[in-house]
């Protein structure tokens, strides 16, 4: 039997290729009938056939929708979050940029209210040493740059020029007890000598026991011994101790500047004489005071 088949492989094939789509479009007979014999032999033929290419278009479509598909959405998604990242980082800096513009801002106004000739220079370094609190500026003699200047910020006072070389300066600031301000009480006109006392607080030296200073009193730079000008804020009285014997007072003052957040100052290198300074700032805060009422 098997030789037979063998032998005549060919002409069995054939007759069955043959056969198959005349069963298959016998099959496909719309009238209504049961299967016949030869209609079960072709279902039985083809049905593996049927089923083993439905499996192989299913299989190629998952492969393609799971894989090929998903392999484009991957590299969509790379694209996009590279794209995130990139604005994202834009608009850091745009923000740190009008941040930035801002403090210039506010350092052109307080130049021009003052009517100071200054440097414009950034913070480059800062002393970590709870000895010596000083910083360093990109800004040295040759940009006019000299020993002893006073450094400002819209704040206030932050220090006075130590050390100078060509292209960058140290400024020891107001809480180092190298650095000594004249300064007076703007309310009482108190005086006396604003010196470093901790890494965050000042105080206020040879202020007479019998002065009149209390707790929120503004204190402003006296603009005497030519350093720092006139009327520039130096801080704010938060304790005083008097006692019952002596002649002076023990007066701490918060400093006006943040020096946590130093950025941009000023070097001041000519400060007009005239005593606008002063009444510029006390206005202002008098009309600070009566908005607060």
């Amino acid at each position: 039997m098997l030789k037979l088949v063998r032998q005549y492989r060919f002409y069995l094939f054939l007759l069955l290729f043959l056969l198959v789509p005349i069963l298959s479009i016998d099959s496909t007979n719309r009238t209504p009938r049961d299967y016949r014999f030869y209609d079960r032999i072709a279902l039985a033929v083809t049905t593996p056939f049927q089923v083993a290419i439905h499996w192989t278009l299913d299989s190629m479509v998952s492969f393609y929708e799971n894989y090929i598909s998903l392999w484009r959405t991957r590299n969509e998604n790379v694209t996009l979050i590279d794209e995130n990242r990139k604005l994202v980082n834009t608009i850091l800096n745009l923000r740190e940029l009008e941040q930035e513009n801002l403090r210039l801002r506010n350092l052109l106004q307080f130049k021009e209210n003052y009517k100071l000739e200054t440097v414009v220079a950034r913070m480059i370094a800062k002393d970590v040493s709870s000895e010596f609190h000083a910083i360093r500026i990109n800004r040295g003699s040759a940009d006019g740059v000299q020993q002893n200047q006073a450094v400002i910020n819209a704040e206030g006072v932050i220090g006075r020029v130590l050390r100078v070389n060509e292209h960058n300066a140290d400024v020891v600031t107001l809480l180092d007890p190298l650095s000594a301000v004249d300064a007076y009480i703007m309310r009482s006109r108190a005086r006396g000598i604003v010196e470093g006392l901790t890494d965050a607080l000042c105080q206020l030296k040879f202020a007479l026991r019998v002065d009149d200073i209390q707790p929120g009193d503004i204190l402003l730079s006296s603009g005497l011994g030519g350093n720092f000008p006139k009327g520039i804020p130096v801080g704010t009285v938060i304790k005083v101790t008097r006692k019952s014997y002596g002649i002076t007072q023990k007066v701490e003052v918060k400093p006006s500047v943040d020096f946590s957040r130093i950025e941009e100052v000023l070097v001041v290198t000519h400060a007009d004489a005239s005593p606008s300074h002063t009444q510029l700032f006390e206005g202002k805060n008098e009309t600070q005071n009566e908005a607060k009422k």
